[in-house]
């Protein structure tokens, strides 16, 4: 879903200002403080030569995709900027009214005016007056007229139905598929869950999850980087429900503004990341009672720090005090964060080269998922369809299902890493 890519992603505005000191984080469990092993595979690779590419554009990128995504001022009463909505993450926009029409109709060349609005006045070879309806714009009433950031915060609190309808077909085919499992072949009672880094093929661990959920199997404990962190991060914080509505509605976004904003790969990545920075300030305040409790010594977070040779922190300890746990959110998955006085960047770089943290204590089995060997297309890693996104979901329920039950699936994402084994090398050997 976050350069949350594994491959990192795309910049925003980095904070600094303001923070304190986090919690321990040299403490858990896994490697740290190691110097990274020279990039061996291609999907490392990509990484090293991305990040390159958008640290030299990145003021470029970011003033031009500040300039797009303005969009036309709505009336007072619907105004709200960008930044209140920022230091206000439990906003709920009361902009978008679909029986409502909007305060002008649109003249211009078009054969119809989609589903959004209605001909209005003469009408000769496609060219004539579309009248839109609240939040729609454009000669056909095509164009989201609703600053995008505040659509997303919407759906933060208020999944559309769409997404709604999505995620219960979803549940209930989980527990059809759970409910075949019969006899487990596979014991994963006392388990920890080890997730890869891989962008928004992080939807198959999201789908992995819910086969698990409705089995009652809890890990005891999640390591990740990038999207592998993050994932883990909000299934335990906000539920696995609440996470899979976020994730299917951030679908919906991209095809509300596909034209506008998602047309291309650095465009799509600028957004998801300032939207995973605004979701991540979200979710803080809204749980804050919550971090400490559901999330210490459960979850741990990778990220890769320059102290001053990239080295891989880890992060098991999270508070809402100086906005701590939405920066450590962002810096296992961004192109650039600083946490705890550190420039941090995405935790894929130093995991190894299949970006998976390992827990280094051998305590109990790991279960690993590998999420960038699902064989979807590249482009998933940036790019949020929909239906597609639902595919990858119901990919991960149907593997998980077979892998219970001692089946070989279409992928080999998902192994055991037995306790005991050598993962030094964040390789279980």
């Amino acid at each position: 879903m976050s350069m949350k890519y594994g491959i990192n992603q795309k910049t925003t505005s980095f904070r600094s200002a303001g923070r304190t000191s986090a919690p321990d984080i040299e403490s858990a469990p896994l490697a740290a403080e190691a110097t990274p092993p020279p990039v061996k595979d291609n999907r490392t690779l990509p990484m090293v030569v991305l990040a390159g590419a958008l640290c030299f554009t990145a003021g470029t990128v970011a003033t031009a995709a500040s300039l797009k995504s303005t969009p036309p001022p709505a009336p007072a009463s619907q105004a709200a900027t960008t930044s209140s909505l920022a230091t206000s993450p439990s906003y709920s926009s009361p902009l978008f009214s679909p029986d409502a029409t909007s305060r002008a109709s649109n003249t211009g060349y078009c054969w119809e005016c989609s589903a959004n609005g209605e001909r209005s006045g003469g009408w000769w070879w496609g060219w004539g007056d579309c009248v839109c309806q609240a939040g729609w714009a454009g000669d056909c009433c095509d164009e989201r007229d609703v600053n995008i950031d505040d659509r997303w915060l919407e759906f933060l609190e208020s999944p559309p139905d769409a997404a709604v309808d999505k995620a219960a077909e979803l549940t209930a085919k989980a527990a059809a598929l759970a409910a075949g499992v019969g006899a487990a072949a596979v014991d994963l009672s006392d388990v920890d869950v080890v997730v890869s880094g891989g962008g928004n093929f992080d939807g198959y661990y999201l789908g992995n999850s819910m086969i698990m959920d409705a089995l009652g199997i809890d890990a005891q404990r999640s390591a990740g980087v990038s999207a592998g962190g993050m994932m883990p991060f909000e299934i335990e914080l906000k539920g696995l429900q609440a996470t899979l509505l976020t994730h299917l509605s951030y679908g919906i976004l991209t095809q509300e503004y596909k034209d506008q904003y998602y047309s291309n790969a650095v465009s799509a990545m600028y957004q998801q990341d300032h939207h995973w920075r605004l979701m991540a300030a979200w979710q803080t305040d809204k749980y804050k009672n919550e971090l400490g409790p559901r999330l210490d010594g459960k979850v741990f977070l990778g990220t890769t720090c320059l102290k001053p040779w990239p080295t891989q922190v880890t992060i098991s300890e999270f508070t809402a005090a100086g906005d701590q746990a939405t920066s450590a959110f962002m810096s296992t998955g961004t192109i650039l964060e600083i946490y705890d006085g550190y420039v941090c960047s995405d935790g894929g770089a130093t995991a190894g080269p299949n970006m998976t943290p390992l827990f280094q204590d051998g305590e109990r089995d790991q279960l690993v998922v590998d999420i960038m060997r699902t064989g979807y297309p590249g482009d998933v890693v940036y790019n949020v369809d929909f239906t597609q996104y639902a595919s990858l979901i119901e990919l991960g329920m149907s593997e998980m299902t077979k892998f219970l039950k001692g089946e070989a699936g279409e992928t080999d994402a998902l192994s055991i890493c037995p306790a005991g084994s050598d993962t030094s090398t964040n390789v279980c050997k």
